[in-house]
């Protein structure tokens, strides 16, 4: 029998283990993440990439031909899920993913046939892939924000695209973005619901998130719409952007973000989600790309340790003088950004206490949303607009599984689910920045120790030429 000890001195020479043994993790303490509560000193058997059994250590005998891992003291949860991610290059991307425990992503724009290459791979046994669900082309207006979206006029159009998009190009679901107008999105909606496809993404400008929600969008991005829907000038503000009303005082967009922010209200806000819960919506607020946003100016993001890992071409979208969005913007739009960023804080509060369900998304590889690391940002972000490491985690794990509707197979530690999971050194229930001290990754069965979770890492620094 092998037995291999999961600690740092020894893991240095753990790779992964052939796929024909039984894997065993020895005396390893599993994290309930519907529960919240520790199983601790359990032995877990993975064959294939199925887990087989969860038993007490202390009744398990191993086989002589088993590959055992020793790992007392660690803490084994699912493996984590980015629910809002572009991938540009996969060998890039993916290794990040992986080395940060990454096992699932929801692709939120992609070329077709790379969303199909992509899914395949996430798949395949053996094959350093996250299996992923993903949206091909976005869909904006007549004038799309991003080349390669699809861009729709009328409602026939929406139509059109939503049958091209499901039936040829075989996409997961539907992403509707910030320019459609009100006709095509609603048209979008209905034809997805007829055709038994999901729709998600943008809240646009024009539609109010109670109506797109009403519509069946199933998860929404960003937390658009939900600043908009709380001010008390709510009906005011739609009728500027929707062109019913004129008000040359808020012309320009930092003008009526201003108005926004001045008429917020916390009553407003609770009445809103107090009807947002009766539709069933999730909710994928990516506060790391919105802090990102906020602080693109400040000189402690351009310090961190993990710039190493960021590829140039990378690093020069994340300055805004190259980027067409941010050019222009001075300290006025960052300022109100910054105090955005903190009303979105209060909505995710407000969210949580509603029990209104939150999906951890980053939107790599938008400005200091790291690729793979960022994804614990995400969580370290929920727990400080109140939310309990435990339901910071279920964001990342069992949240996921229920969004798409693969709880059999994914989503928690349970015999006879598939094995994505991820050893912790330390317990997640007591501080989600544990997530961070990963000691190994199960990747569809397959282990993946210490040494070659480095060599991901260093392939993915490599590729991006540091």
């Amino acid at each position: 029998m092998r037995t291999i000890i999961l600690s740092l001195c020894l893991m240095i020479s753990t790779g992964s283990f052939a796929q024909s043994k039984r894997l065993i993790l020895q005396n390893i303490n599993v994290v309930d993440v519907e529960k919240g509560k520790i199983l601790s000193g359990q032995t877990v058997s993975i064959t294939g990439d199925r887990i087989s059994s969860i038993t007490k250590a202390s009744s398990f005998k191993a086989a002589a031909t088993d590959s055992v891992v020793e790992s007392t003291g660690q803490y084994l949860i699912p493996g984590l899920w980015d629910m809002h991610t572009h991938v540009w290059a996969p060998d890039y991307f993916f290794s990040l993913f992986i080395a940060n425990g990454i096992t699932g992503i929801r692709g939120m724009f992609e070329q077709a046939q790379f969303a199909t290459q992509w899914r395949q791979r996430g798949l395949t046994a053996g094959d350093l892939a996250p299996r992923g669900f993903y949206a091909g082309p976005i869909v904006d207006g007549p004038k799309p924000i991003w080349p390669g979206s699809v861009a729709v006029s009328d409602a026939a159009q929406g139509r059109k695209v939503v049958d091209s998009l499901k039936n040829q190009l075989k996409v997961d679901f539907i992403k509707v973005y910030s320019l459609l107008e009100r006709e095509p999105f609603f048209a979008i909606a209905d034809e997805s619901k007829k055709a038994g496809i999901v729709f998600a993404g943008h809240v646009p400008n024009k539609v109010t998130l109670l109506e797109a929600a009403k519509a069946g969008q199933k998860s929404m991005e960003h937390l658009y719409g939900f600043i908009e829907g709380a001010s008390d000038s709510s009906d005011y503000y739609y009728g500027l952007v929707q062109g019913t009303i004129k008000d040359t005082t808020l012309a320009t967009r930092l003008a009526r973000r201003a108005f926004l922010r001045r008429t917020f209200s916390e009553k407003k806000l609770a009445a809103m989600v107090k009807e947002l819960k009766g539709y069933g919506t999730w909710i994928c607020p990516t506060m790391t790309v919105n802090r990102g946003i906020a602080y693109l100016t400040d000189s402690a993001f351009r310090k961190d340790d993990r710039l190493v890992y960021v590829a140039a071409m990378i690093k020069n979208m994340w300055d805004p003088r190259n980027d067409f969005r941010l050019r222009t913007a001075g300290p006025e739009y960052f300022n109100g950004e910054k105090l955005e960023y903190e009303l979105k804080k209060k909505i995710i509060r407000a969210l949580n206490q509603a029990g209104i369900p939150l999906l951890a998304g980053t939107d790599t590889p938008n400005p200091y949303c790291f690729p793979g690391f960022s994804l614990q940002d995400e969580l370290q972000i929920f727990t400080e607009c109140g939310l309990s490491p435990l339901q910071a985690l279920q964001t990342a794990t069992l949240n996921p599984a229920l969004y798409f509707g693969i709880q059999k197979d994914l989503g928690t530690v349970a015999n006879g689910k598939i094995a994505d999971l991820v050893v912790l050194k330390a317990n997640p229930l007591d501080d989600i920045g544990n997530t961070r001290k990963i000691g190994a990754v199960i990747l569809k069965g397959r282990f993946i120790g210490s040494a070659e979770v480095d060599g991901l890492l260093q392939k993915a620094r490599k590729i991006a030429g540091n």
